[in-house]
């Protein structure tokens, strides 16, 4: 029986706040469409985390899909409803966040955005970086979606008038002939700050609607009656095959650290190659997957990227007509390609994908809607078993900005067969 419902706005945001369940051993199901059919959700499923792809969406979209599926949810009778929001407050936050309150019958949403563990923190409703203001850190001066604002109610007003209220750490919340029907933000400084407010929450018989990055996923575990299962593991295999489609300069340095020290292979694509919508329907690019394949074979560990080296790309996107949009798309559905090709080969190798945008590229080209998170590898790094044609693939994701230098190395040694 499904207990909760997660809506997250982007891939990698569902895959870390699922596996905060499924590494408990709590049968958890992530699907990439915010529409579902009764009968694709599993009798033991006790999780669902819906990926509704939205953070890149216009406010009233982001609202519709949200909507939608909290609504699926109310319909289902699911009794928890949570609101995944990115910790540095990207995307849309208000419009979603009023869209699952308008969904859950006017119930407040109690909004607990901190991740205390990686300093990002919430104090009197406003948040801070490492210390920073939200404003002024790294992610205001964003190039794609800076956050232009700190204080959390302000943040969520440019795109919603639905009331907001803080709440500091030694504020209880209001009866509920008091407080606001809108939304509830809470300071959240330190784990134990989440843990205080759940349990606050759990025996005033308020935990209906609830909003947070996977800090709060986290916490919820095991303040909730859940299942579980003998923890599920990765399986070691002959090789591992890295797509990166990150272009962050921390997944650079872990890439040449890959090559320079850990004894990896590397593909760079070139500008057709990550770009071209049909090059791999042409004899050339046909060749290219050909070849990839017999590098699989000869190297155990072995990375493609698709980094901006000397290519004219901007040109490229000009005389194409590619927007800077289009193009991201097209590097993860170059890099969908390739590993569907080893896919279809049913080699024994296990997949990393750098980026959210990555994996669900490649999901796309196989027309695949849901995944099973089994565990974290390394902290921020989730492993996933993807069932296609009636074979299971292990597929790792890592967010692009997440990682020591030497994490792909630290992966490999744990994941390929000292005897393949």
């Amino acid at each position: 029986m499904v207990k909760l419902l997660v809506i997250a706005d982007d891939f990698t945001g569902a895959l870390d706040t699922g596996i905060q369940f499924a590494k408990r051993g709590i049968r958890t199901q992530i699907f990439t469409k915010y529409k579902l059919d009764q009968s694709e959700v599993k009798p033991d499923s006790e999780i669902l985390v819906i990926d509704t792809e939205s953070r890149p969406m216009s406010k009233t979209a982001a609202y519709e899909v949200v909507k939608a599926a909290a609504e699926w949810a109310v319909s289902q009778g699911i009794s928890l409803i949570f609101k995944k929001t990115d910790s540095a407050l990207r995307g849309n936050i208000g419009s979603e966040l009023q869209a699952a309150v308008d969904a859950a019958l006017s119930e407040p949403l109690f909004f607990l955005p901190g991740y205390p563990e990686i300093e990002r923190i919430t104090v009197g409703g406003i948040q801070y970086i490492q210390g920073e203001l939200l404003a002024d850190s790294v992610f205001g001066k964003d190039p794609f979606e800076p956050v232009k604002q700190s204080y959390i109610p302000d943040i969520i007003q440019e795109q919603s008038d639905i009331p907001v209220v803080c709440l500091k750490n030694d504020e209880t919340i209001p009866p509920h002939t008091s407080r606001t029907k809108g939304i509830v933000v809470c300071d959240t400084v330190t784990p134990e700050d989440i843990d205080r407010r759940l349990e606050e929450l759990i025996v005033r018989d308020d935990l209906k609607v609830i909003a947070g990055c996977a800090a709060l996923a986290d916490r919820l575990v095991d303040k909730l009656d859940f299942s579980r299962t003998k923890v599920k593991t990765y399986t070691q295999t002959s090789g591992m095959y890295v797509a990166c489609g990150s272009l962050n300069k921390i997944t650079q340095e872990q890439v040449e650290f890959a090559v320079n020290k850990g004894g990896f292979a590397r593909k760079h694509l070139t500008i057709d190659q990550k770009l071209n919508s049909t090059y791999y329907q042409t004899p050339q690019g046909k060749k290219f997957l050909e070849d990839i394949l017999t590098l699989c074979r000869r190297n155990k560990r072995l990375i493609v990227d698709s980094f901006d080296m000397d290519e004219n790309k901007e040109a490229f996107l000009s005389s194409h007509n590619i927007s800077g949009t289009d193009a991201r798309l097209l590097v993860a559905q170059a890099h969908g390609y390739i590993v569907k090709a080893l896919l279809n080969q049913q080699l024994d190798t296990t997949i990393l994908m750098t980026g959210g945008d990555t994996l669900m590229g490649y999901m796309n080209v196989l027309g695949c809607t849901q995944i099973e998170p089994v565990c974290e590898i390394e902290q921020g790094v989730v492993l996933s078993r993807l069932e296609w044609n009636g074979f299971s693939q292990q597929v790792l994701s890592k967010s692009g900005g997440f990682g020591t230098p030497d994490i792909l190395c630290k992966i490999a040694a744990k994941i390929i067969k000292e005897n393949a």
